[in-house]
C-alpha cells in the first residue's frame, strides 16, 4: 500500500461507549449513519457496549469518537488518523467508508459481543496512514464476488455492477437494429460482423445507450467497453482511412470513438481492448477519462518472472507503448485453468508476486478471469485474498488465508489452509507455471498423493460438521470428486485395478445437481452430465488389451520427442466429448515407433482412433504408413477410416510375428488449415 505513514496507535477499542460522527454534510453524515446502524443491528443480548451517533457532540460525552468524512478532493484514496480518544476515517469516495467500516466493525467483534460471522476477517490494523490502494480497478471474477453486497464489503468491482457495456457486446447499443453505416466497410463492402468506429450513427447510438441506461454519471459512474468484435476485419471507410485505419489495425479509429464519447461523458469511463487488430498503441493520447485492457495471456504464468526472457520483454514493451498514450491502463489476467475449473489450482502468490512488476509498468487495474459464474474449489477464499492484495500488496497470503479458514470452516480450516498454502509455498518456491489452458496430466503444480489425503481427511471430518461449513464441505468434496475420477483415470487401466473405487466418486459426483453453481468442470462444452455420461460409456466399453508396448512418439518435420506417447497404450479409450481427456495431439506429421508383445505367435488385428473436432481442427488423417521391421506393409487412406460423427477407426486385420518391431507414420489432413492430430489407442491383438 502506497503513501503509507505509522504512527503509535492512541485509540482504546475495548471501551464500552463509542460516539459516532461526522462533519454534517450530506455524504459524511450518510457514512456516519451506514456505521452506526450496523453497530446495532450485530450487537448481541449480552453486550454492554453503547454506541451513540450524533455530529454536534464533542468527544467529551464518551471519550472514544469514531469520525467519518468523505473529501473528494483527498490527494490519497483513503487516511486514517489513530489518536488518543478518536479515530478518523477520511475518503474520497463513501463506498471507502463502507469498507472500512466493515473492517472495523469485524475488528470491534473480537472485543465486543458483535454478531460479525457474515464479515471477512479484518487485515487493518487502524494505525495512523495514508494510503492509496495499489490497483485502481480490482476485480476478481470468481463466483463470490458477484455479490453485489459482498463484492461492496470487499471494495471490489464487477462487471455486472459496475460495467454498463462489458466484453464484445457492442451490438447491445443498437436497439433498433444496426445501421448501415454503423457497419464496417471492409475492401467496399459493408459488413455485419464488425463495426465502423468513425461513423455518427455508431457515436449516437452509444450515446444513447450511455443516457437512456446510466445518464451523464452525475450520480455514479460507469465503465462502458468499446471493443470490435472478436475478428480480424478493419472498416477501412474513407473517414476510418482518415483516421489511420489500415487493413489489418483499427485502434485509430476505435480511439477517436472512445476520445469522443469521453468528451461527451466525462462522468463516465470508457475502455478498448488491445486485441487482435487494436493490439497497437494509436498515434494520439487518449482521453483523461478513457483507457485500455491489454491481455496478459501470453505472459509467462511463473511467480516470479524473468526480465530478461524475450516474452517479458515484449509484454513489458507493448504496455509501455500504451502507457505514453494513457493513463488508464488494465490488464485482462488470467487465475483459473479453463481446462479444469475444478481440481485445485494455485494462484494467489502468483498474482501477488506479479503485482509489483505490474504496478512499476503503470497498470493501475486488474480483472483476474476466473470460474466466473461457476462454482469452482476455493473459491470463497481466493476472492478474499486476491481483493485484498489488490488493495494492499503487502499483506501477506499465509496470514489472509489461515484468518479466512479459521473464521469460516472451524473444524475443516486448518487441514483446508494446510493444503493450499502448501500447494501455493510449492509453486513459489520451484517457480512453477500454472497455466491457464491444460489437461490435468499435465498439471506440474498437481500433487495426487497429497490430494488424496486431503480428500480423505475431509471425508473423516464429516460427522464433525454442522451449518454452513457442513454445507461448503458437502459442496467441496461434490466437486473434488470429479478430481478423485481424473486421477484414477490417468494413474489406473484395466491391468491395475481400474474401476475398483471410481463407483464411489462417481456417485458423490452425480450430486453435483444438489449445489447451485457447480455445473461445469471447464469453460467450453464441460458440464459434468456429459463428463460422468462419458465415464458411463468407459465402464461399458469391451476393451482388448494392447500388445503393442514401448512407444515412442517423434515429429516427422521437427524431430520433437513427444512425453504422451504413454496415452496410445494406457487401455483407456479417450473422451470423445474433451480433447484433453486421454488423446495424444499433435499439430504435425508424426512417427510412432514400438514393438509387438504378444502372447499369441501372431497378431490378429491393429486398430487405431481418431478424433473428429472441427472446432479445434481435429480431423481424419491424410494416410496412415505401417512399417514392420522397417518394412512397409500397410498404407492406409481415406476409404480405410470408418468415420462417424466424433471418432474416425482406422482397422485392420493385420498379422505380424510377436516381438516385431513396428512403426506408423501418421501424416495430418491436408485439406485443413493448421489441422491437428488427434489419437488415443493403438490396440494390436
Amino acid at each position: 500500500m502506497s503513501n503509507c505513514q505509522d504512527k503509535s496507535s492512541g485509540f482504546n477499542f475495548s471501551k464500552d461507549q463509542f460516539l459516532i460522527a461526522s462533519n454534517g454534510d450530506k455524504e459524511s453524515a450518510e457514512a456516519a449513519d451506514y456505521f452506526y446502524r450496523h453497530l446495532v443491528k450485530r450487537r448481541e443480548k449480552q453486550n454492554t457496549v453503547t454506541f451513540q451517533r450524533s455530529d454536534t457532540q464533542n468527544n467529551a460525552s464518551t471519550g472514544n469518537m469514531i469520525y467519518f468524512e468523505v473529501v473528494p478532493d483527498l490527494k490519497y484514496d483513503y487516511e486514517i488518523v489513530n489518536e488518543k480518544g478518536k479515530l478518523s476515517f477520511f475518503a474520497k469516495e463513501r463506498a471507502t467508508l463502507r469498507w472500512l467500516s466493515y473492517l472495523l466493525i469485524d475488528k470491534l467483534g473480537h472485543d465486543h459481543h458483535l454478531d460479525v460471522m457474515d464479515l471477512p476477517p479484518n487485515y487493518m490494523d487502524f494505525k495512523s496512514r495514508k494510503a492509496n490502494f495499489h490497483m485502481k480497478y480490482r476485480e476478481p471474477h470468481l463466483l463470490p464476488n458477484l455479490d453485489d453486497d459482498y463484492s461492496g464489503i470487499l471494495l471490489s468491482h464487477s462487471i455486472d455492477r459496475d460495467w454498463g457495456l462489458w466484453g464484445h457486446n457492442l451490438k447491445d447499443v443498437f436497439s433498433e437494429g444496426i445501421p448501415e453505416k454503423s457497419l464496417a466497410e471492409v475492401r467496399g463492402k459493408r459488413m455485419q460482423e464488425q463495426f465502423c468506429f468513425s461513423s455518427e450513427e455508431t457515436f449516437q447510438a452509444i450515446s444513447d445507450f450511455v443516457i437512456d441506461a446510466y445518464g451523464h454519471g452525475e450520480k455514479e459512474s460507469k465503465w462502458f467497453m468499446i471493443s470490435p468484435n472478436d475478428n480480424d476485419l478493419v472498416c477501412t471507410c474513407s473517414l476510418c482511412r482518415g483516421h489511420g485505419n489500415t487493413d489489418k489495425n483499427t485502434t485509430e479509429s476505435v480511439v477517436f470513438m472512445l476520445n469522443k464519447l469521453a468528451l461527451k461523458f466525462p462522468g463516465h469511463y470508457f475502455f478498448t481492448t488491445a486485441y487482435r487488430t487494436s493490439i497497437q498503441a494509436p498515434r494520439g493520447k487518449v482521453k483523461d477519462n478513457a483507457g485500455i485492457f491489454l491481455s496478459t495471456i501470453n505472459l509467462p504464468k511463473n511467480p516470479k518472472l524473468d526480465t530478461g526472457v524475450s516474452e517479458i520483454q515484449d509484454f513489458s514493451d507493448h504496455v509501455k507503448k500504451w502507457a505514453s498514450k494513457t493513463n488508464h491502463i488494465y490488464l485482462w489476467d488470467y487465475i483459473s485453468n479453463f481446462d479444469d475449473y475444478i481440481t485445485p489450482f494455485p494462484v494467489l502468490e502468483r498474482v501477488k508476486s506479479q503485482m509489483e512488476y505490474f504496478s512499476k509498468l503503470g497498470v493501475e487495474g486488474v480483472f483476474l478471469n476466473g470460474s466466473g459464474y461457476d462454482y469452482s474449489p476455493f473459491d470463497d477464499v481466493k476472492t478474499y485474498v486476491l481483493s485484498a492484495i489488490m488493495i494492499d500488496e503487502t499483506l501477506s497470503v499465509t496470514a489472509l488465508v489461515k484468518n479466512y479458514y479459521q473464521k469460516f470452516y472451524p473444524i475443516t480450516g486448518k487441514l483446508l489452509a494446510s493444503y493450499l498454502l502448501d500447494m501455493e509455498a510449492a509453486v513459489l518456491k520451484k517457480n512453477i507455471a500454472t497455466d491457464v489452458y491444460g489437461p490435468f496430466r499435465s498439471a506440474s503444480y498437481f500433487d495426487s498423493d497429497k490430494f488424496i489425503s486431503l480428500y480423505q481427511n475431509l471425508l473423516k471430518c464429516v460427522p464433525k460438521l454442522s451449518g454452513d461449513e457442513q454445507f461448503k464441505i458437502d459442496k467441496l468434496l461434490t466437486a473434488l470428486s470429479y478430481t478423485q475420477l481424473q486421477i484414477a483415470y490417468h494413474q489406473k487401466n484395466r491391468k491395475n485395478g481400474f474401476f475398483e473405487d471410481e463407483e464411489i466418486y462417481r456417485k458423490r459426483l452425480s450430486k453435483y445437481m444438489d449445489f447451485e453453481h457447480l455445473i461445469k468442470y471447464k469453460e467450453e462444452d464441460g458440464n459434468l452430465a456429459t463428463y460422468l455420461v462419458a465415464w458411463d460409456d468407459l465402464m461399458k466399453t469391451d476393451f482388448k488389451l494392447t500388445a503393442f508396448v514401448n512407444p515412442s512418439v517423434k515429429g516427422l518435420a521437427s524431430d520433437k520427442i513427444y512425453h504422451d506417447a504413454p496415452l496410445l497404450i494406457d487401455n483407456l479409450s479417450g473422451f470423445t466429448s474433451d480433447f484433453n481427456q486421454g488423446w495424444f495431439l499433435t499439430g504435425e506429421d508424426i512417427v510412432i515407433a514400438g514393438s509387438a508383445n504378444l502372447t499369441k505367435e501372431v497378431s490378429e488385428r491393429i486398430s487405431i482412433r481418431f478424433l473428429i473436432d472441427k472446432k479445434h481442427r481435429m480431423a481424419v488423417p491424410d494416410q496412415v504408413e505401417i512399417f514392420a521391421d522397417a518394412k512397409k506393409i500397410l498404407v492406409c487412406r481415406g476409404p480405410d477410416f470408418n468415420i462417424g460423427a466424433q471418432v474416425a477407426l482406422l482397422d485392420k486385420k493385420f498379422v505380424i510375428p510377436k516381438n516385431t518391431d513396428l512403426q506408423f507414420r501418421i501424416y495430418r489432413n491436408k485439406e485443413i488449415k493448421k489441422s491437428v492430430i488427434a489419437c488415443d489407442e493403438i490396440q494390436l491383438y
